[in-house]
């Protein structure tokens, strides 16, 4: 306790000693202070309250072309509404910065201007359509600080007209710029869906008959082809078998059986002569000898009956085996190659036959230069008819033959090449589904697009309402000069307080036998005071003044230094005394 006591009285001792040691600095700083509290000009605030409203169509029904996070835009409103020539012309305007004209460059005047202005968000607690809590921003302030309240109430107005119109223009340019967009891109895939069809188009005319939804047609029709080739070719052989037969029929029948000569005598053909010349030959061998000449006339017509119709039968025999031979080889052509030993068994044994005719047709025949008989006999020329119709209808189901092969080979091919162009056509489909995919999608966009930009053209969208205007500051906003002064005082009380402390620290000596007493941990028997000499009293007012008439020297070439050298004092003053009302 008594310790302490001695502490007390020790602090007190010090600050009787050097008490102005702490009045005179802290006096001088709180001065200083007061007077420049008392020089900061007065700022004045007005601002406004914009609120941000909900788009009035649902969204689910109409979804707007302006998106991401009302922070974001907000931010990039402020960016383009407070843009230097919007700003500049608000200057110009309302003769903001008057009197920094002539010290500050427009670049300055600008920035200290978008210092000024303030735009804060206002958030609230809303609750989502998920149900869950979060903070939304719901309105936001557009304010704006000077010293003059009336330019300050109309550069506030100015400043919410700029965000609120181009907060307009930028949404409705967006949906334009979002329409046009799309319809450009519409345009460009309807031109390429319509490249794709016409590709398509000249794809199906080329390769009509091989695509790939015909592939079971084409082998449906290869099918009833090959039955109608089957179908003809036994009708071709029906047809063959029946003109062979007929041909057989017609080489029975005598053709001139019912032909008679000029005296009405009917013609025999050469068999009944042979017949009855032998059977006048007999009847005459009973009355006349062998070498009577009617005997030899009979004999000789016989026997030249006979070689005549040796040879004739000889040249029938060998026609057929030819026409035999020729539909043999016709049809082992149709079936074989040139080289194959049946066909070329075929061709010589044509050749030999055709040689045969040829020498059997040298001979002279009697019956051949006869007389021109009419074939009269009904049967002979209805097999002849027959067997006429019959080769046409050969010739008939050949040709239609020919044909069915013809398409056969045809769908064959069709169907060969229905793996390549269904590669390729299915390329060519893709392409078309990617596009016309792409273009059904654009064109939901450009529907959307067109919906939204009518949203932005009738103010129903998401929008900004002013619901506080600005308002004529009637006081200033700040400085807080009372509590400036509060807060200039403790400051200069502890500036007073750290002088006299520093001061004593400094000081190795004794002063009092107190101090004495504590450092010796003796007692102190008496105490003679220190008298000082009119000559260290005389030195000692000298060495303050000094010290004085040295700080103001200091002080005064400093200021004149950055006056000269650094920036105007008068723009320094001015630009301190804004740091501290944006400080404070």
């Amino acid at each position: 306790m008594e310790s302490n006591t001695n502490e007390i009285a020790i602090y007190i001792n010090a600050f009787k000693r050097r008490k102005w040691l702490f009045v005179l600095p802290a006096a001088a700083i709180f001065l200083l202070a007061s007077l420049i509290i008392l020089s900061l000009p007065s700022i004045y605030v007005s601002s406004a309250t914009v609120l941000v409203e909900g788009q009035e169509v649902p969204q689910e029904l109409i979804q707007t072309t302006v998106t991401g996070y009302l922070e974001e835009r907000l931010q990039s409103i402020s960016q383009m509404a407070f843009s230097r020539k919007n700003l500049t012309a608000i200057i110009d305007k309302f003769g903001l910065y008057a009197e920094y004209k002539e010290t500050l460059t427009g670049e300055e005047i600008l920035e200290m201007m978008r210092e000024n202005i303030q735009v804060e968000n206002i958030q609230a607690e809303v609750v989502s359509s998920s149900g869950r809590a979060s903070t939304a921003t719901v309105a936001f302030t557009i304010s704006f600080e000077g010293k003059y309240p009336k330019q300050v109430l109309q550069t506030t107005n100015a400043l919410v007209s700029l965000f609120l119109e181009e907060n307009l223009r930028a949404r409705e340019e967006k949906a334009l710029t979002t329409y046009d967009f799309l319809n450009k891109q519409l345009d460009q895939l309807r031109d390429e869906v319509q490249t794709v069809e016409g590709r398509i188009a000249e794809f199906k005319e080329q390769h009509y008959r091989s695509l790939p939804e015909l592939t079971q047609l084409n082998l449906q029709a290869l099918e009833r082809t090959q039955k109608d080739i089957d179908a003809r070719q036994e009708m071709i052989k029906t047809l063959t078998d029946r003109r062979v037969y007929l041909e057989g029929q017609l080489a029975t029948v005598d053709e001139n059986m019912y032909s008679y000569n000029a005296e009405g005598r009917r013609i025999l053909s050469p068999e009944e002569e042979l017949k009855s010349l032998r059977s006048q030959y007999l009847s005459l061998k009973t009355t006349r000898s062998e070498k009577h000449p009617d005997m030899i006339k009979i004999k000789g017509q016989i026997e030249l009956l006979e070689t005549e119709l040796s040879s004739r039968n000889r040249s029938q025999d060998i026609d057929a085996e030819l026409a035999s031979w020729k539909r043999e080889l016709e049809s082992l052509e149709k079936r074989y190659t040139d080289k194959h030993p049946d066909v070329i068994n075929a061709r010589s044994k044509v050749a030999e036959l055709e040689k045969e005719r040829v020498e059997a047709t040298r001979n002279p025949s009697v019956l051949t230069s006869g007389v021109d008989l009419d074939q009269e006999n009904p049967a002979y020329i209805n097999l002849k008819t027959q067997i006429q119709a019959t080769t046409l209808d050969i010739r008939n189901e050949r040709n239609m033959l020919a044909e069915l092969r013809r398409k056969y080979d045809e769908y064959v091919s069709y169907i060969e090449q229905s793996p390549q162009v269904e590669q390729e056509y299915l390329r060519l489909q893709r392409d078309y589904q990617n596009s016309s995919a792409k273009y059904q999608e654009t064109q939901q966009k450009v529907l959307a697009a067109r919906q939204a930009r009518e949203l932005e053209k009738e103010n129903v969208a998401e929008k900004l309402s002013l619901v506080e205007p600005p308002i004529l500051p009637e006081t200033p906003a700040k400085p807080k000069r009372a509590l400036l002064m509060v807060v200039a005082f403790i400051l200069s009380l502890g500036l007073g307080v750290g002088v006299l402390s520093i001061a004593e620290f400094m000081d190795n000596s004794l002063h009092d036998s107190l101090t004495l007493a504590a450092v010796t941990a003796a007692p102190v028997l008496g105490v003679i005071p220190y008298v000082q000499t009119s000559e260290e009293i005389a030195a000692k007012r000298k060495h303050k003044m000094v010290a004085v008439l040295g700080s103001m020297g200091v002080i005064v070439a400093s200021v004149l230094v950055v006056h000269l050298f650094v920036m105007p004092i008068d723009i320094v003053f001015y630009k301190i005394m804004d740091k501290l009302q944006r400080l404070l």
